[in-house]
């Protein structure tokens, strides 16, 4: 529960919680079994950008700690700041297997399985940009260098 910012909650109803604290409430009751996979569908739903942050924090933390951790999300910022690897699946077949950069700067390949290109991306395209991977890539690793000092 402090783990999931749900400890001042233990005592509260869970039909008194938000849908967030909800999702969070789920997640711990998973963490307790201490599994070496979690399949999480769309973790951070209903979040505001302080749990957000926490939560991804924590499943970065596990992962590090040699849990896998399987993330099905429509969220292409999350996919983009917190995996390294990105798997695509359209009509119930893998069409891609790279990084989440690489994947989102396809035009096909985001066309052919309706994904959104980034704006990192357009903005590349738009100023001319050498190499638009290079760009989302560098964007991203300063991002997460950012996040990190507000923790």
């Amino acid at each position: 529960l402090k783990v999931c910012g749900l400890y001042p909650f233990r005592n509260w109803p869970v039909s008194a919680l938000s849908f967030g604290q909800k999702k969070r409430v789920t997640i711990a009751s998973i963490l307790v079994l201490e599994p070496e996979i979690l399949i999480l569908d769309e973790p951070t739903a209903g979040q505001d950008f302080k749990h957000y942050t926490e939560m991804m924090t924590f499943l970065d933390q596990l992962n590090q700690q040699g849990v896998t951790i399987f993330m099905i999300t429509h969220d292409m910022h999350l996919m983009l700041e917190y995996t390294t690897r990105t798997i695509v699946i359209s009509d119930g077949e893998k069409i891609a297997d790279d990084r989440p950069a690489k994947v989102l700067t396809d035009q096909l390949l985001v066309q052919k399985a309706s994904l959104k290109e980034t704006s990192l991306y357009e903005l590349a395209l738009k100023a001319d940009w050498p190499n638009p991977n290079e760009l989302v890539d560098r964007f991203i690793e300063v991002d997460r260098k950012e996040r990190m000092t507000w923790l």
